[in-house]
């Protein structure tokens, strides 16, 4: 009988969570699905992110140090990301022109001393600015290192590598090599153009989504986009040549 009204208890506290989690869930829902007009979309991404929350709370173990709403966060996002790359919503055409702009952002970077203005890749490729910037509206939900980079950097699989993002790690080695690209990326974004700084900052920190932060800074909502798009292709650019050396 015991046996049975704990297992009851642990069911009803994992639906109590779960609850609370549902608008977090909807709204990563909503910001991950930006720019993809695919029919059902967002249930799926809804239904991917519940999905990636139950696998949270069957390895979330509190005595690692790690706060729960941080380790399911990551897990749900992970989830969505899934989710996406199942549906292919960033082509081979695509996936080439993005490294060939990370590598010209790169030469810039090397030649100028400072990130290159959007006017100064587009020149250096060739193109006419309007098309780079049209261009740009493809990568607006890159992220700025995946987790397989970081699987290469630090030489872990996608488990260890959750581990050290939620602060969870029993290696203080790889931890702290972990946190080292952290503590170099934070340090890239401050050598960003003060608008992609502003840009990330409301995005990320501040969790506004682009047509708030376009009336933040009264300009459009796809300009927005294509600012945050800059930002993550030049911080992946940088943040690669760290891993790669």
């Amino acid at each position: 009988m015991w046996k049975r009204a704990y297992a009851q208890n642990i069911e009803d506290e994992r639906e109590k969570i779960v609850e609370e989690f549902i608008p977090i869930i909807k709204h990563l829902a909503y910001k991950v699905s930006k720019g993809f007009e695919e029919n059902n979309m967002i249930e799926d991404l809804i239904s991917a992110g519940i999905v990636g929350l139950l696998e949270a709370l069957e390895k979330y173990d509190a005595k690692r140090g790690a706060k729960l709403n941080t380790f399911a966060y990551l897990r749900i996002r992970g989830a969505m990301i899934d989710e996406l790359r199942s549906r292919d919503w960033f082509p081979r055409s695509a996936r080439s022109k993005a490294k060939k702009i990370e590598e010209v952002i790169r030469k810039l970077e090397n030649r100028l001393g400072r990130y290159p203005k959007e006017e100064e890749v587009a020149e250096e490729m060739h193109m006419d600015f309007e098309d780079y910037l049209s261009l740009m509206k493809d990568y607006k939900n890159l992220s700025i290192l995946s987790i397989e980079d970081l699987h290469e950097s630090i030489g872990e699989d996608r488990e260890k590598v959750i581990s050290y993002v939620t602060d969870e790690s029993d290696d203080p080695e790889k931890y702290a090599a972990f946190h080292e690209l952290e503590g170099i990326l934070a340090r890239e974004i401050e050598r960003l153009p003060e608008k992609q700084k502003i840009v990330l900052s409301l995005y990320y920190h501040e969790d506004m989504n682009m047509k708030e932060i376009a009336k933040v800074l009264s300009i459009t909502e796809a300009r927005v986009c294509q600012i945050h798009s800059q930002s993550i292709l030049a911080l992946r650019s940088i943040m690669k040549k760290q891993i790669n050396g």
